[in-house]
């Protein structure tokens, strides 16, 4: 199991090396850069591209950015799917590299907040990921380290990871696709479908704190009624 480890560590410095210094990670942001150096170096260029797209991410690269070049670029199939494998790819990375290395040194360092986000994710964790990844603000790495940290289950981690990250891959693959085709049709669906994904952020936020007030007043009456149990007993 440790080689295993090692060998997960190993392979994850190795990709972030290779890509670190490729041309591809400088104009990653540049669509026609990216469709030049496509033509010019067909498969093997299109590998070193989605290559460059993980180590961005795993860098705390917004996903936004990934999902617009791709939906550029490749256009809307390929470009979800090809933005969605990134991502996933990327939060793997922080995961490992969290759980097999970096957890005891945050618990050491950050006790509190190690704490608070164990005791946060802990319960219902396929719900509290997927809440997290629906925000359109807050920082992926942070989630994925955090949850590799406290051994956030595999399953319940990449499936709300999964289901999380469709909304605003669709929306910027969908504006990227549109743009590169000049189809108004495309951006407009795309603005439609942030409308709805902020919509339902805000119900699963808003069903969120409903069940933590409840949680909390259930905890009170607890207290409550152990007081009255011991003044009663004096």
């Amino acid at each position: 199991m440790k080689w295993l480890k090692l060998a997960c560590l190993v392979a994850i410095g190795l990709l972030l090396a290779s890509q670190l210094d490729s041309p591809v990670m400088t104009h990653l942001t540049d669509k026609n850069w990216l469709l030049h150096y496509i033509q010019h170096n067909g498969l093997k260029g299109n590998l070193i591209i989605l290559l460059s797209s993980i180590v961005f991410l795993a860098l705390s690269g917004p996903k936004q950015v990934i999902a617009l070049v791709f939906g550029y670029i490749y256009h809307f199939y390929l470009g979800t799917t090809l933005a969605i494998v990134a991502c996933l790819i990327a939060a793997s990375l922080n995961y490992l590299v969290a759980r097999f290395l970096l957890g005891s040194v945050l618990f050491r360092r950050f006790p509190k907040r190690m704490c608070q986000f164990n005791q946060f994710a802990s319960h219902k964790p396929f719900y509290k990921i997927l809440l997290l990844r629906l925000f359109p603000i807050g920082n992926n790495v942070a989630t994925n380290v955090l949850s590799g940290s406290v051994r956030v289950p595999v399953c319940a981690f990449f499936s709300a990871s999964l289901l999380g990250y469709l909304p605003q891959t669709l929306i910027f693959v969908l504006m990227g696709t549109g743009i590169n085709t000049l189809s108004n049709t495309m951006i407009y669906l795309s603005i439609a479908l942030a409308v709805i994904s902020t919509l339902l952020t805000g119900w699963i936020y808003r069903d969120h704190i409903k069940q933590r007030v409840e949680l909390l007043s259930q905890d009170n009456d607890v207290n409550l009624e152990k007081d009255a149990n011991m003044g009663s007993a004096l």
